[in-house]
């Protein structure tokens, strides 16, 4: 038996197409027939028995099931259990890590290291009275550019790792800073200790005296260096160093970009930034 199939109409395919191609409301937009304002809405007047009608164009999409069929697979996909595993090698695996942990090397961390700075530029703290006899002043090492982290701030600490290594401590310090006034002013650095067990000195080391700068007028920036072995049977575990300063007048900045402390291992021949000279 010669099997059949549905004709499509074609009026019926015509008529549907351009649903498909204008859109479903293409009738009522065409003017001719439901006229509209340039704003596209429906001109209508209250009362008036010949405003147009409203037209609305059912259009509904019908697809078959064998249609679907043809496109969607709808099989279920079953799974066999238990899963079976294919062997590709019957050989045993060895595997030797002694090598590679051999080759493995714990990086050397130097628990002395430390390069300190100012965060910004600031005053130098002046004193009430003459210059010769004002005490020194903590001034601000307040960013840790690299190593060892300040556990009070401005202020280097000695740890148990530190005392315990019997290592000499090398300071070297780079205060830059400049002077505008009508007159000269006088300048001077040291290095103050304190700790739990050791009053706070603040003369503990004075830079040389030729560092003493009686600064010009000029406003050009002045570099102050200082370069020190501190011994390790000097110090005890929690003493705290930092950078003083005196001047004799309320005009001396110091230069934050141009100023550092660094503190290192003496027994190490290493630049300011702990590298091999």
């Amino acid at each position: 038996m010669a099997k059949t199939f549905n004709r499509l109409d074609p009026i019926i395919l015509e008529q549907q197409s351009r649903y498909i191609r204008e859109g479903l409301t293409y009738v009522s937009n065409d003017t001719n027939i439901i006229p509209r304002d340039s704003a596209g809405n429906i001109l209508m007047q209250e009362g008036s028995t010949t405003n147009p009608l409203l037209i609305i164009d059912p259009v509904t999409e019908r697809i078959s099931t064998k249609s679907a069929l043809r496109v969607l697979d709808t099989r279920f996909q079953y799974y066999k259990f238990p899963v079976q595993v294919r062997a590709i090698s019957s050989g045993s695996a060895e595997i030797d890590l002694t090598d590679e942990l051999a080759t493995f090397e714990t990086p050397d961390i130097d628990l002395i290291y430390a390069r300190y700075k100012p965060e910004d530029d600031y005053v130098a703290p002046v004193a009430s009275t003459n210059f010769e006899s004002r005490p020194f002043t903590g001034t601000a090492m307040d960013e840790v550019v690299e190593g060892l982290p300040q556990q009070s701030r401005n202020l280097y600490t000695i740890t148990k790792d530190i005392k315990n290594s019997n290592k000499d401590l090398r300071f070297r310090i780079k205060m830059n800073h400049r002077f505008i006034s009508p007159v000269a002013g006088n300048i001077q650095f040291s290095i103050i200790k304190q700790g739990p067990d050791t009053p706070i000195d603040r003369r503990y080391q004075i830079f040389p005296e030729d560092s003493r700068i009686e600064a010009t007028v000029s406003g050009t920036p002045i570099n102050t260096t200082y370069d020190v072995i501190i011994p390790n049977d000097s110090f005890e575990i929690g003493d705290m160093f930092s950078i003083g300063c005196k001047s004799s007048e309320a005009s001396h900045t110091i230069i934050a970009e141009q100023t550092y402390w660094v503190i290192t291992d003496a027994s190490k021949n290493v630049d300011e930034w702990n590298q091999e000279i």
